[in-house]
């Protein structure tokens, strides 16, 4: 796909082509933008401006699955042309979903370009705040004792949002490379759209990582309950213990010395060593209320 217009008298143009066609057309810009690698050993975000060639790559984590699904590509600007890399045929998708939604009009590249890069950031806000909503949900459930797997659905949170972070933090390092080609263009245009696709960017790495406190946070609540629930059992099993210890005592006692007991045998002597049991449990459950020692 090859879209051309006019501007002050130069014919500027947006290219999306494959990264075969790429290399056979422009053999020396394939080079300088992908290094002799492939679409598929991309592994990150970056830009590169040399010699008034401005080259880099996109790995866009899919909503789906953020930490596993990629949307990968890579960019070329030279001789007043942005070629747009793909192999997968969802660029023109997205281009085309762009000039619908806001009636793009074309102007150089490199605002193209910014305005591009705008789009694909534009309803990530929106995507981070369904994370804060799954954790606020989780917090509830951990509230009313009903959550479930809490600490794997953390984990795979926390998983995303890591992949999330890294995507923000490289485009960061992306955009501020871009300040070089937008300084040299004089572009105030450019320049306006720069510094806002910047300061979003940083919002959405901010968000991120408040997000993941919040993760972290109830992580740390959920193992403070369980805790705290393990703690309570454990007093209880000391004081039943505590309490029961005199009862195990006297049948020791009367299990090793129980022939030598003839009053054992007698109605009056087993129904007074009952009552001793008892009165002993008693004097203890006394003791334990008074020291507060029931929770």
């Amino acid at each position: 796909m090859r879209r051309e217009w006019e501007n002050d008298g130069l014919t500027e143009a947006i290219e999306v082509v494959t990264s075969k066609d790429f290399k056979t057309a422009h053999p020396e810009l394939f080079d300088r933008t992908l290094v002799g690698k492939t679409i598929n050993q991309i592994h990150f975000c970056k830009a590169n401006h040399y010699k008034n060639i401005t080259s880099g790559s996109f790995v866009v984590p899919d909503k789906r699955d953020p930490s596993k699904e990629r949307i990968v590509f890579a960019f070329c600007i030279a001789s007043n042309t942005l070629y747009f890399i793909d192999d997968t045929n969802k660029i023109e998708s997205l281009l085309g979903n762009m000039q619908k939604e806001f009636e793009y009009a074309l102007t150089t590249p490199i605002v193209f370009l910014l305005d591009f890069m705008q789009y694909m950031i534009t309803d990530d806000v929106y995507y981070l705040q369904k994370f804060e909503m799954r954790l606020s949900q989780l917090e509830e459930q951990l509230k009313h004792g009903i959550a479930k797997n809490l600490d794997q659905n953390i984990m795979s949170m926390r998983k995303d949002l890591n992949s999330l972070g890294m995507y923000y933090e490289q485009l960061s390092d992306l955009g501020e490379t871009l300040e070089q080609v937008v300084l040299q263009e004089k572009d105030e245009l450019a320049d306006n759209l720069l510094s806002l696709y910047n300061t979003r960017v940083g919002q959405l790495y901010s968000m991120v990582q408040t997000i993941k406190d919040y993760a972290s946070q109830l992580s740390n609540l959920s193992q403070n309950i369980m805790a705290a629930k393990q703690n309570n059992i454990m007093q209880f099993l000391t004081g039943v213990t505590t309490i029961f210890l005199p009862m195990t005592l006297v049948t020791g006692w009367f299990g090793m010395n129980f022939r030598y007991l003839p009053f054992i045998y007698t109605r009056a002597g087993f129904i007074g060593t009952c009552v001793f049991c008892v009165l002993v449990l008693v004097v203890e459950i006394i003791i334990f209320r008074k020291k507060n020692l029931f929770k």
